[in-house]
């Protein structure tokens, strides 16, 4: 693994210089492997941290758990060029949850069991049904998110998955007196008002069904707005931050080739024939 500082994943040039990145909109990071995304973006979150330590004197960030990030979660913890990540420092938040909890138990074991986190700042889904984690999440986002300065008050940094069909974690939910956290079928997850707020969202394409998703979202029109149906799921095209950053960490697989130039034309013919001079 190669021993340097974390590096903004915008300092590290792709090497697919013949590949053309999708169109989506945000920030595009590109790496040959998903194991180099995952460094990629380990370094931006870990850069992140950081800054929002020195302006904010905390961190809040909101992970989504599904089977792909784990492997991310523990290289937080194992790999050196991380370990002074500010967990003392850290709120950590859980994107989405199920009734009853237990997406949460990854993060126990990946992160809370070997970080120095404080357990006050763990901040946990709990309720019997979605509605009532839900309502009891929301509470608590804007009681914690309360100590901050106005227009300071919202999440940090927030790791979304692209799924299959381009859906993502979290609910449609954008209007100004929409919820923070709403429930969704059999989980409760945060809204894309609370969502587009965010400081940095992080959007990591690796697992079954993203490549396909990245792709289809490259050759097709974003969705309409009379196709986004509050409290259906969110689309993750569909997310537009509100003055913070959104960032799409994908692999070479993903990039078609771009078609060559056309040739240049040469003006070969001799004068006083058709193509030469007069």
């Amino acid at each position: 693994m190669p021993d340097h500082s974390p590096r903004d994943s915008r300092e590290v040039p792709s090497s697919a210089d013949a590949k053309r990145r999708p169109r989506l909109p945000g920030a595009v990071v590109v790496r040959p492997s998903p194991d180099e995304l995952i460094d990629a973006l380990a370094a931006d979150l870990f850069l992140h941290s950081l800054a929002c330590v020195r302006q904010f004197g905390d961190f809040h960030l909101a992970l989504g758990v599904w089977p792909e990030a784990e492997r991310f979660f523990l290289r937080l913890l194992y790999d050196p060029r991380f370990r002074e990540l500010p967990w003392v420092r850290t709120h950590l938040w859980i994107v989405e949850e199920t009734a009853p909890a237990s997406r949460f138990t990854v993060l126990e074991e990946a992160i809370v069991s070997h970080s120095d986190i404080p357990e006050s700042q763990v901040h946990r889904m709990s309720g019997g049904d979605p509605q009532e984690l839900a309502s009891g999440y929301e509470a608590s986002l804007k009681e914690t998110l309360g100590w901050r300065e106005k227009g300071h008050d919202r999440l940090d940094f927030v790791l979304l998955p692209v799924l299959a069909g381009g859906e993502t974690h979290g609910v449609e939910l954008r209007v100004p007196d929409a919820p923070l956290v709403a429930p969704l079928d059999s989980v409760a997850a945060m809204s894309a008002r609370l969502l587009n707020a965010s400081r940095f969202v992080a959007m990591l394409a690796v697992g079954e069904g993203s490549s396909d998703a990245i792709k289809q979202m490259d050759r097709g029109p974003r969705r309409s707005k009379d196709a986004m149906i509050p409290g259906s799921r969110l689309h993750a095209g569909d997310l537009r931050l509100l003055g913070g950053e959104l960032r799409w960490y994908i692999d070479h697989s993903v990039c078609e080739d771009e078609p060559p130039l056309p040739p240049i034309p040469l003006d070969d013919a001799p004068h006083g024939t058709p193509g030469g001079g007069a």
